[in-house]
């Protein structure tokens, strides 16, 4: 979808987020617009707290870390060379529900693609907020850094037992949520 702003500015509303598994395993159907209104974000972002910056869990941090960096691609590949966006993901998401779901992975990789063909190369990445719901659920918002504008990204952890397991994650290029 695209908005043409007052400014006179073209933005694109990049969104892309998982889809939430049932117990079984299977994809839920998405719900429809009458029982859930449309998204306006990568995932509804309401801030009725001060962003916490601090770093998540060492594991965590490491996996998210690693999924930016792997990002960034291989200055060294050749130019049209795209494969560091498929490894980035295919590394991040294994082991999870959503690694398995290879359509959904392609979709990630796919927008992923068209969001830095838009706002350029990935720079680096920073939390924006770190909060726990409840004492199992971690939910991280990150803005990357590209030549054009930051892109927003979240990932929400679950930890069912003693290791926390990425369930959600998103990302989009609408910065309204950060402003509300």
């Amino acid at each position: 979808m695209k908005r043409l702003l007052l400014l006179g500015f073209l933005t694109l509303d990049l969104v892309a987020r998982a889809q939430s598994v049932t117990p079984a395993g299977s994809a839920s159907a998405t719900p429809s617009a009458v029982t859930n209104p449309p998204a306006r974000g990568i995932m509804p972002l309401t801030l009725n707290h001060k962003p916490n910056p601090t770093a998540p869990p060492a594991e965590v941090a490491q996996a998210v870390n690693s999924f930016f960096k792997t990002l960034q691609g291989d200055p060294t590949a050749p130019p049209n060379s795209q494969d560091f966006y498929e490894k980035a993901y295919d590394t991040f998401l294994s082991g999870t529900a959503l690694g398995d779901q290879k359509e959904k992975t392609s979709y990630f990789i796919s927008k992923t693609q068209e969001a830095f063909g838009i706002y350029g190369p990935l720079k680096d990445a920073e939390i924006f907020d770190n909060y726990s719901v409840g004492s199992n659920v971690l939910v991280l918002t990150y803005l990357s850094r590209h030549p054009m504008q930051p892109l927003l990204w979240r990932f929400i952890y679950y930890r069912p037992e003693k290791t926390w397991k990425l369930i959600n994650l998103g990302f989009g290029d609408n910065l309204y949520d950060l402003l509300d």
